[in-house]
């Protein structure tokens, strides 16, 4: 029997739409025989969802994603099978989710300052306690009429060089890297062809990124073979996953749209139990 995982899933604990056990629960009824919970610059779903997983019979891959900075080029870093109760990486998620809420709050105010009435509390209460994201400011703005879709919003004011939008918190990729190293788990560059710098990759390789995102949705099949090769050629783990979201209305695909073979998964493992031999 084909075992499938996506390892790339985020819940209500960032900018997700269902709650870890919503997630787990949506993974398990497609008959995934694993699931990574990669909400960006939090690990406060984790521990739901591994509850979850053990109820619904799916494994849970302790993930994150991290939103890294490089010059003005986002980059963002997975981390798998990392240690969730990492004191240096806690501390850094700590710092991070704080930096997503006074971004939130510049963004309100950048749109209240052009007639947009959107309310931060409001936001705040569609992130459901979780990291602050765009798409929470996205869904307010939504609900305020200023957009008819989230896309929409992001289009017209929320993309970079749009009215509301504010720079992210900068951490750099290789400090992300580290962090991952340091929790034991195992460093992927996301969606690695929206980087468009292949050289940072390589520059990351040799600070201790071991894997690449070679299927997702912004990935196309010539992109996604490029990538595969790339990462056989520098021996790296060639990851995949939906990046689902899960927001009604979005053109993204849900939960399972893409997948690896659970080959995957056990290579991270492996990889993961290296990096921890070394820390």
């Amino acid at each position: 029997m084909d075992r499938r995982a996506d390892l790339h899933v985020h819940t209500t604990a960032s900018d997700g739409a269902l709650t870890p056990t919503e997630a787990v629960e949506a993974a398990s009824k497609i008959g995934l025989a694993a699931v990574g919970i990669t909400d960006h610059d939090t690990v406060d779903g984790i521990p739901e969802a591994i509850e979850a997983g053990s109820r619904f019979g799916i494994e849970v891959v302790p993930a994150i994603e991290i939103s890294a900075v490089h010059d003005t080029i986002e980059a963002h870093i997975l981390g798998y099978f990392i240690d969730h109760l990492h004191p240096g990486l806690v501390e850094q998620m700590r710092i991070l989710k704080k930096a997503r809420w006074e971004r939130g709050r510049m963004m309100v105010e950048k749109l209240n300052a052009i007639g947009v009435p959107v309310d931060f509390e409001r936001v705040a209460e569609l992130s459901r306690g979780g990291a602050v994201g765009r798409p929470h400011v996205a869904r307010a703005i939504c609900e305020a009429g200023a957009a008819s879709s989230m896309d929409a919003a992001f289009g017209r004011f929320l993309q970079v060089g749009g009215p509301a939008y504010v720079p992210r918190h900068k951490i750099s990729p290789h400090d992300a890297v580290r962090i991952i190293l340091e929790a034991g788990g195992v460093p992927c560059c996301g969606h690695v062809a929206k980087l468009k710098r292949d050289d940072l990759v390589v520059a990351l390789i040799k600070h201790g990124l071991a894997a690449v995102e070679v299927a997702h949705p912004d990935h196309g099949p010539a992109t996604t073979r490029f990538y595969r090769k790339f990462a056989e050629r520098n021996g790296l783990v060639a990851t995949g996953g939906s990046d689902a979201h899960c927001f009604p209305g979005s053109v993204a695909g849900g939960i399972g749209s893409i997948t690896v073979d659970y080959d995957v998964v056990q290579a991270l493992r492996e990889r993961a139990g290296e990096s921890t031999d070394q820390h």
